[in-house]
């Protein structure tokens, strides 16, 4: 018998609570994975999540191996992908936690492929759940989709503060790994902002004209100060994703600002870190940009 399959069949064969114990430490370990930014280790886990739920037949595993793909599909800009992965999730999910887990996979996933008529209102039913039942977990991810979500819908001043207030009160948590999460979210919405690549409804422009003069002004030195914390966050793998991002975003705003040899420099190790994970998005995103610098 190979060792493959003498590990299942000892799965099969432990009681029930020993099984899930071993499915949620597993669990665990994959969310620091992520958190860390270690993403071919945490996918690994997910797959043996997977895995573990087709052979004990407990949809409780195969829901949390969802939870990390969906998790690690976010954090790699592959919306798309998160958004299929929790619906997935919605199929097999048993417990209220899990369910609130998928919901929030699928109300960020939404928010960042903008459809925002459909993210706000499950936004809103995730935060009701949260709150009621005293799980708060899940809000971790959306938090910084509420802000991106209004400033999708054109209220860019309220979206903005929302992050920012999302930012400290993890950082008051001690949650420093969330902190500079969301600190790569406000990068990414001041990159756009003075990008100025989307043409906006005169309406619109007006309304939020004092914030897009206030981040044209401050927006250079506050996305440095940001990826700064980021890439000084000892729980961040130096060669992992989050630190990936970081670069990228500096690389992005020196070629914004037609900076040629540092954006080169950033987005050239942005593309070795993200090279390591596979084909994604972010990495899609980088060589673009290289090109666009051209030789």
């Amino acid at each position: 018998m190979s060792l493959k399959r003498s590990k299942d069949k000892q799965l099969t064969l432990l009681p029930i609570r020993r099984t899930y114990l071993q499915i949620w430490i597993r669990w665990i370990v994959g969310w620091e994975e992520i958190s860390r930014g270690r993403i071919a280790q945490a996918r690994d886990l997910a797959r043996e999540l997977m895995h573990i739920g087709h052979i004990v037949k407990d949809p409780r595993s195969t829901g949390l191996g969802l939870w990390l793909l969906g998790s690690i599909a976010l954090v790699s800009d592959s919306y798309a992908e998160a958004l299929a992965y929790s619906e997935q999730a919605f199929a097999v999910v048993i417990t209220p936690y899990d369910r609130l887990a998928a919901l929030a996979g699928r109300a960020i996933a939404l928010v960042m492929l903008r459809r925002t008529d459909e993210a706000s209102p499950q936004l809103q039913e995730l935060q009701r759940c949260c709150h009621a039942s005293g799980f708060h977990y899940p809000l971790i991810g959306s938090d910084p989709a509420s802000g991106v979500c209004k400033i999708l819908q054109g209220n860019m001043s309220a979206g903005i503060h929302d992050i920012e207030a999302a930012i400290l009160r993890r950082k008051s948590e001690g949650y420093r790994a969330a902190a500079d999460w969301y600190g790569g979210f406000l990068c990414e919405v001041y990159l756009e902002i003075m990008a100025a690549n989307e043409k906006l409804p005169i309406p619109i422009l007006l309304k939020n004209l004092p914030i897009i003069l206030r981040v044209w002004v401050t927006g250079s030195s506050r996305i440095r100060a940001l990826t700064a914390q980021m890439m000084e966050n000892p729980l961040f793998d130096r060669a992992g994703q989050h630190i990936g991002r970081a670069q990228m975003i500096l690389g992005l705003l020196y070629k914004t600002k037609k900076k040629r040899a540092p954006a080169l420099q950033h987005l050239t190790e942005a593309k070795r870190i993200f090279s390591q994970f596979g084909q994604s998005p972010t990495l899609a995103r980088v060589e673009t940009a290289l090109a666009e610098l051209g030789p």
